[in-house]
Formats: structure tokens, sequence, C-alpha cells
């Protein structure tokens, strides 16, 4: 990581320098960030993975030195964290708080207490903007008590710089985002200067000349879950290859979960926010993000059902009748299905060839549903430690739109090796990298997908363990799908040339090169203005607005173009889990679609444009009759 440090001279500042000798504080001679063009300059050469604002003028100070430094400098640093997606860290201080009753949470009422105060909270403001920032709010002192007397009635969470400095770094290392409080147990100021220094003296906040708020200790406890019980880890080596050598080309800012549905619109705005990063491998290829959320977190309750989808059923079917023309498929067969879901695609397979099939998906209401209409499951994640007690080996294993989702992706295939019979196929489907790249398609961005695959890094993948790709085909379905037919190595399986079509395909259009993903980021920012923009002008105009489809993607787009429930009213959905719920980070509510004509709206965003004919049947049929909107890969309008 490389760090630069603003404020390197001050106490906190010297300390961080000597934690970590990788951090670079340029001098105020180098930086002065009070002129916007000098900052902006200094990072566009140094081109940092961080930056730590640790720059400030203390209490006491006059009103405007302040403002410049305080206010305008920390503005000046998070506009050209924004120009260039840098993280950004931002010291802030616990006067922030009225100081009145302590134990102060980060999302506590504000009422700065001085103007020092009041200068760090405009700083604050401004660092919000950038979209991974983080802001803390603390408070230390050197690293011995310098004053013959202390309070012995003021309270707070200060500690001294050598046990303040080493939190701050780890944090600014971390994945946390937005609001942490950092310090140490609840004490006096009298309690923490005894402790370095014991020939001090207690006195009380009214024999000061000077007013000091009673109590601004801090509520630590998110502080102490992370440390304690991390939910998300950051991702520095590459999946498949292991190189470390991963360069950040698309930064959608700090974003909730997106099936994490909320039973509240407060809820809803309040949801926990993780960085939406992806980097691109320049060793092997593959794009991957740069954090990764605890499996449990996001699947043990998943909201989506495949059922509903009547796209997803048809493709499923044409895949069924597909494996048995190819001879993969027959009555005898045996087939695993990873991440099943509902139970769909089985409920295909066995319609079609009578085969003796198994779900294994690690959501229990989806497992249990799949169970009461006679489909054998197991509720669990897919890996090796669970293929060691299967029934018995399959002759055709099948996962659709979850290889992405899967962070050790070795392990995965290492488990189908052990559960597939010598002649038996993994059938892969995922999102095609090339399509998300050329048609824009950056709201399948979300934290279940950790990866975007091409047929490049996934064949260096399968060489690695023992496995082949047999054949590659595109599929139409999610706005372009590849599957992917994988054996064993030693199979007789003949690999069809179309396997190294793909791979020359993307090795000539450049996707072996990270120049290509930076001119798509671009496109990305101008489509996103264009969305925003566009929807504003509709709203101004009087139109109501309403969307179809809590989908994930949906629920990244909204996000990403930061439009919640003052432009769209309500988000139509057919999900029974879904009815009545918001989306999270929008706060928008959920409805049945029966809203679109009981209470109408001039356009429907289609959020699951991936499936847009279907839907604009599906509308029509239920009476609506305004106009739709389509996001991807331009914005459109259809009468």
């Amino acid at each position: 990581m490389k760090i630069i440090l603003l404020g390197g001279s001050g106490t906190l500042g010297k300390e961080l320098q000597k934690l970590n000798s990788d951090i670079f504080c340029p001098t105020h001679s180098h930086v002065d960030i009070t002129y916007e063009g000098r900052v902006l300059e200094y990072l566009k050469m140094y081109r940092p993975d961080i930056v730590i604002n640790a720059a400030a003028v203390l209490n006491n100070t006059p009103e405007e030195k302040a403002i410049s430094t305080n206010i305008i400098g920390a503005a000046n640093v998070a506009l050209a964290c924004i120009k260039l997606g840098i993280r950004l860290v931002y010291i802030s201080t616990d006067y922030v708080y009225p100081g009145d009753k302590g134990n102060y949470f980060e999302t506590d009422p504000l009422q700065p207490f001085n103007f020092y105060a009041w200068s760090k909270l405009g700083g604050e403001c401004s660092s919000r903007g950038v979209k991974n920032h983080l802001i803390i709010r603390t408070s230390f002192g050197k690293s011995e008590f310098p004053y013959p007397h202390a309070f012995e009635d003021k309270w707070s969470s200060k500690d001294y710089v050598d046990r303040i400095a080493p939190m701050i770094l780890e944090a600014s290392l971390s994945d946390l985002t937005g609001v942490l409080n950092l310090g140490t147990e609840r004490k006096t100021l009298f309690e923490y200067a005894k402790e370095r220094n014991p020939n001090i003296f207690p006195i009380k906040v009214s024999e000061s000349q000077f007013s000091s708020p009673k109590d601004t200790s801090l509520n630590l406890q998110k502080w102490t879950d992370f440390k304690t019980d991390s939910s998300v880890k950051l991702h520095t080596n590459c999946r498949v290859c292991g190189s470390s050598h991963l360069t950040k080309y698309l930064d959608l800012g700090n974003l909730p979960l997106v099936n994490n549905l909320a039973n509240t619109k407060q809820e809803a705005l309040d949801k926990e926010r993780f960085p939406l990063q992806i980097m691109f491998c320049e060793q092997c290829g593959l794009s991957q993000l740069s954090v990764v959320i605890k499996p449990e977190k996001l699947y043990s309750y998943y909201t989506y059902r495949s059922s509903v989808n009547g796209g997803y059923v048809k493709h499923c079917k044409r895949m069924s009748d597909s494996l048995k023309l190819k001879g993969y498929l027959d009555s005898t067969s045996f087939v695993i299905d990873i991440a099943g879901n509902d139970g769909t695609l089985l409920k295909q397979f066995r319609q079609n060839s009578g085969c003796r099939i198994l779900n294994v998906d690690p959501a229990k209401n989806l497992t249990e549903i799949a169970i009461s209409e006679g489909i054998p499951s197991i509720c669990d994640f897919w890996g090796t430690k669970l293929v060691k007690d299967l029934p018995e080996k399959a002759d055709v294993i099948t996962a659709t739109n979850v290889f992405a989702h899967c962070d050790d992706i070795t392990d995965f295939l290492q488990a189908v090796k052990l559960a597939l019979k010598p002649k038996g196929v993994l059938v892969l489907e995922f999102p095609y990298l090339i399509d998300f790249i050329e048609n824009l398609e950056f709201d399948t961005t979300y934290h279940e997908h950790l990866s975007y695959m091409s047929i490049t890094p996934l064949k260096a993948l399968c060489d690695k363990t023992g496995l082949k790709i047999v054949d590659v085909e595109k599929q139409e379905i999610h706005g372009g799908t590849v599957r992917v037919i994988i054996s064993h190595n030693l199979a007789s399986f003949q690999e069809f040339s179309r396997v190294m079509d793909f791979i020359f395909n993307e090795y000539n259009k450049g996707y072996n090169k990270v120049g290509k993903y930076k001119y798509w980021e671009v496109a990305i920012n101008n489509l996103l203005i264009d969305l925003s923009s566009n929807l504003y002008h509709l709203k101004k105009e009087g139109y109501k607005i309403a969307a179809f489809a809590a989908s994930a993607k949906g629920n990244t787009l909204l996000n990403s173009a930061r439009k919640g429930s003052n432009t769209i009213d309500y988000i139509v959905d057919q999900t029974p889990e879904k009815i009545g719920k918001f989306s999270p980070g929008t706060g928008i509510p959920i409805l049945d679609i029966t809203e679109l004509t009981q209470n109408p709206p001039d356009f429907l965003l289609i959020l699951a444009w991936n499936f847009l004919d279907e839907i604009i049947d599906k509308c029509r049929k239920n009476g609506y009759k305004g106009k739709f909107i389509v996001p991807i890969p331009k914005f459109k309008i259809i009468d």
C-alpha cells in the first residue's frame, strides 16, 4: 500500500511514520493543501492508494486560519481524491459531539463544542464526498502528560498517541468506511494523566478559565466488532494465480449489500456499506473485487428465487435439452446443482430426462422450498469438505451464476474433481467479462460477484487443478453469459476449437491489458451522469417514476446513481419475500405489480433490463399504459 500522510510534522504524523516506513509525508512547501491545484498535481504525481489527512490547525487558532486549513484544505484534498479515485482517511475530533453525556455512537447528533470542532466538521463534510472514505473521530495527547494539573470531572476516551496511532493505521489499511470512533476506555483526564505523570494534581472544570465539555467519551462498538469478528476482509492477491499486482479500474463507492432488504425506510438508508471496487490482475487477467464479505452474511437467507423468473425457467429447459442432445445427460445420470436455489434447474432436468438429482445451496429458506417441491437438497456451502460426505459421484455437476460468487475457486474446482465421475462433466455458466465490458453492464457489480470471468484465467485455473475446458458457448441470458463444459484432464472428451477461439479473441481485443479497463471506467462514469441527469429532468418536469424489479443489479444501479425515494416512487416486484420491504441504501418501497394500475407512474425504469421483452409484455398485460426507461447500455425511453 502506498500511503501519503498530510500533516506529518504533527504529533500523530510523527508517530505514524514510526509505525510504517512506507508512509510518505510531504512537507508544507511540497504541498500546501490550501491550494487545490497543488494538491491535485502532487497526488497525480505519486498516485497513492491511501491519503491520510491529519493536517489541521488546532484549538485557539485564529478563525480564518482554521477555515483555510481545516475546511478549505480538507475540501481540496477530498476533491483530488474524488478525481483520482483514492481512499481518503480524515482525522477528526471527538469535540464534534455535544460533550454533555458521553458514550457517543457514530450515528449520534452532532453539535461541535467550539469553532475548532466546527471547522473539523466542515472537513468531515467534504471528505464524505469521496467514494471510499473513512472519518476517524478520536482524541490523543503526546506520549507524556506535560501539565501539572488535570480535570477530575471531565471524561473522554482520549489516550496517548503511541496507543491511538497504531489503531488509526490499522483502520486506514482496513476496509472500514464511513465514520469510526477510535479511543480507549472511558476515563477522567486525571486518570489518563496520572498513568504517566504520578505527580499530577486534580482540578475541576469549574476551576479553569477555559470552558470544556464534560464528557466526550466514545462508544467503540464498531471498532470492537471489527477487531473481533470482521465480516469483510481485504482481497490483496489474485484468486487464480496469487499475484499481488492488482490494479483498481472501477470504484462505485461504498454500497450496501444489494440483497439485504430492509423492513423500514430508515433501516434501508442506514444499511452497512462496503467498498465496491474491481481490480485487474496484471499477471493472469482476472477481474475481481477488492474486498470479500463473509458468505454467511450474504447467503444464509437469500431473497432471489429462480422460479419467479420466467426467462430463467425457459433457459433451464433449453439447457436440459442441449445437454441431453449432446449425450451428457440421460435417465441414468446423477446430477448435482451447486447453489441450486429453489430447485428450478433440477426440476427441468428431472422432467426432461428422469435423472436423479441433488441440490446444494447454503440458503435455508431456499432449500426448504426445494425440499417441499420434492427436490433433494443439502443446505451447505460447496467445497472439498462437503463432497467427502456425498452419497455417490456425479455424472453432471451444474453451477449457474455461482462460480463468480466464490472466493476460493481453487477449492471449488477441487471439490468438483472429487465429486465427478471419470467421464462426468461440470457445466459452468457465468456472465461473460467481454459482454460486461462492451455492453457497459457495470450494474452486475455487487459484493456477491467476487470475480468477473473470462476464458483465459479460467483455463489457467483448470490447468492448475487437473481439469480441462472441453467447450465454450455463448448464451443470451443475463446480458451475455457463457456456458463452459469442463471435464477431468485425462477424460476422453475432445476439446472444441472454439475454446482457443475465445482465448484468442480476448487477447486480440486487449483484455489482457489494464488500459482496456481504464477506458471503460470513463464510459461508466459518463453513463451514470447521463442517467442521473435524465431522471432528474423527468422528475423536475413533474413526471412520476417507478421501477421494475428489486434486483441485485437494480440496487447497484440506483445506489451508484444516488437515486432514492425522492426520484423513484416505488419498485414493483413479483418475489413474495421482497414485497413490503425497502431497497437497501435508497429506502425505496417494494410493492406488488398491481401498484402499476392502482398508482400508475408515467415512466417505469426497468432495472432487470436483461429480461426487457418479458417485463414489457408482463406490464402491458397487467394494464400499465405508461412509458419504459432502459438504463443499460444507455438511457433510452420506449413508448
